[in-house]
């Protein structure tokens, strides 16, 4: 039986999670519908445009958007290669080295504008990429042909195997005769029993195959897998196997609630310390707050009525038409709570980097999510110089 190492063992959690994980990265970018899709917000034309705006990589990607589906092709090749090499043995350290150069990429466009840096996943996954191709997988659950003591002639047993010389003789043959006679016999018997001889030199049939070599043929065999399985993508996603982007519900508006005669809104501090008024628990802001800073934050009453969602945090955009929008700031990727950039009129995420338009229905303008924010029905009261929610 074969003797782990510590290394291979305690890697091992992290080796299937990233290999799984990254055969599934590649799988679900062929099935999307909308990835390869120019005019689709989720496209990752898409999403070019919207990370070569804070990219350090701005310029390159800017200038690579003509080639974005052959691009997005090779990532999601790229992912299930490294994928199956991971999970397989095949190829492990090219694959391990493979997946690290994706997840610099992926930090360096998707995660860049991250803040902190350590909420973004890509740069955790490019340092244990790191350590899984320095620790290699130590033939753990790795089949025999792929076991790293292969080329060297180790039984993936543990023992050792018999390795022949490469002149062809074995050992017990070329043990030395005793005396004139035998060793004329046994030289004799030794040249009828030797390999015949090419002309272009000695023949090495059992001589193992170079590392290099073996690298090449395994790449090869990683690649064509990948591209077999990228292959089968197109008729699923053909017979309609793939999702589609599903669209946020929208609240209907109610009748808003009317301020009594000579009633005056009272200042509070709502959501992240943004002004707002108390209007019989259902304003949120002021129209002059918002008209200064372009949008506010708020909470949802914890005790509104349903279909709001009471108690989430919510936000108020001035839009450029002078309208007001109002939306739930609950991020649909992971939670995180989405602020507004007045400069380029986007909501986004802190977190993950998902943008919303909020010009329209919040739609999504970049990933990593396929689903827009809640909208959020409101009343203006010009009156009042309140914005309330309709509830």
């Amino acid at each position: 039986m074969t003797k782990l190492s510590v290394p291979a063992i305690a890697l091992l959690p992290l080796r299937l999670f990233f290999g799984v994980t990254f055969l599934w990265a590649g799988l679900d970018k062929l099935l999307d519908p909308t990835f390869f899709d120019a005019t689709a917000p989720t496209s990752l034309h898409a999403q070019l445009l919207d990370y070569a705006r804070q990219s350090p990589l701005g310029d390159l990607i800017r200038a690579s958007l003509p080639l974005a589906t052959p691009i997005g092709l090779v990532i999601a090749l790229g992912e299930l290669g490294v994928g199956i090499g991971t999970l397989t043995g095949l190829a492990f350290r090219l694959a391990a080295v493979g997946g690290a150069a994706l997840s610099l990429l992926f930090w360096l466009t998707a995660s860049w504008p991250t803040h902190p840096y350590y909420f973004g996943a890509d740069l955790p996954y490019l340092f244990g990429w790191l350590a899984l191709a320095v620790a290699g997988h130590g033939n753990l659950l790795v089949p025999e042909r792929f076991r790293e003591d292969a080329a060297t002639g180790t039984s993936g047993a543990g023992g050792t195997a018999s390795r022949p010389r490469a002149d062809g003789f074995t050992r017990a043959r070329r043990l030395p005769a005793k005396g004139p006679a035998r060793t004329g016999r046994a030289a004799s018997w030794a040249a009828s029993s030797a390999p015949p001889r090419s002309s272009s030199g000695p023949s090495r049939p059992n001589e193992p195959e170079s590392p290099q070599r073996r690298l090449f043929l395994e790449a090869g065999l990683l690649a064509g897998i990948a591209a077999i399985v990228a292959s089968i993508s197109v008729p699923l996603r053909a017979l309609g196997l793939a999702s589609e982007p599903t669209a946020a519900p929208t609240l209907a508006p109610t009748p808003a609630p009317t301020l009594p005669p000579g009633a005056s809104p009272t200042a509070v501090t709502a959501g992240s310390g943004t002004p707002g008024v108390s209007v019989g628990d259902l304003a949120i802001a002021r129209i002059s707050d918002v008209d200064q800073t372009g949008s506010a934050s708020f909470t949802v009453p914890f005790d509104a009525p349903a279909p709001l969602p009471a108690g989430d945090p919510g936000i108020v955009v001035k839009l450029g038409d002078g309208s007001f929008v109002g939306y739930d700031a609950i991020c649909t990727h992971a939670g995180c709570t989405v602020e507004y950039d007045a400069t380029y009129s986007v909501i986004f995420c802190p977190c993950h980097g998902a943008e919303f338009d909020p010009a329209h229905d919040a739609a999504v303008l970049a990933g990593p999510t396929r689903q827009p924010l809640t909208k959020l029905p409101l009343v203006v009261d010009e009156a009042s110089g309140t914005i309330s929610l309709a509830g």
